[in-house]
């Protein structure tokens, strides 16, 4: 059976002010309202920022992604699009659909962050699975308030809200985060 699938549009990229190695990409659903959050590396997230803002009047190479995507055109492969399947370990994963001579093969369980620069660099589709969308998707708590679900933090993010859970006396909310951080290896 098929899932639904939901394009996604680059909405926002910001850093993160607890790890300046870190930003944050806010994808949005195409036509609605969902916004998803997903953290990259600062370096990535740069090259994600000029790709979007900077189009190249000729094919240039000033990024690894530009030289894929160029290299992929001169053996007639083209991407189609992107599809962001799973997250694990705070980290999503996608599948890559490339297209040579009518023929569509696709590269499984890729990290997100490079599919998404590709997908930006080549110019095609960006999607997300419906019920992944639904399960991650940021809810608005507040006027001004989001909530992440925890499997999207960082190991850093989670040890630094653990540390506040504790000194708050939030032992729910420690439980909760002690329990994510035994699920993920040791950084």
């Amino acid at each position: 059976m098929d899932k639904k699938l939901i394009e996604l549009q680059i909405y926002a990229v910001a850093g993160t002010p607890s790890d300046p190695d870190r930003s944050m990409v806010l994808l949005k659903e195409k036509d609605g309202e969902r916004i998803l959050p997903m953290m990259m590396s600062t370096k990535r997230a740069v090259t994600l920022m000029m790709r979007t803002k900077v189009q190249l009047p000729m094919p240039v190479a000033t990024t690894i992604p530009d030289a894929a995507i160029l290299m992929m055109n001169k053996f007639d492969v083209h991407l189609t699009r992107v599809v962001l399947t799973a997250i694990k370990e705070g980290n999503f994963y996608c599948q890559i659909y490339a297209e040579r001579e009518g023929e569509e093969k696709t590269l499984e369980f890729c990290p997100a962050t490079d599919g998404i620069v590709l997908a930006t660099a080549a110019r095609c589709s960006l999607m997300i699975e419906e019920e992944l969308l639904e399960a991650q998707y940021m809810h608005k708590t507040g006027e001004n308030a989001f909530a992440i679900n925890i499997n999207m933090l960082t190991r850093q993010m989670l040890e630094e809200a653990l540390q506040h859970a504790v000194e708050s006396e939030n032992y729910e909310a420690a439980s909760r985060l002690r329990d994510e951080l035994a699920k993920r290896p040791a950084e």
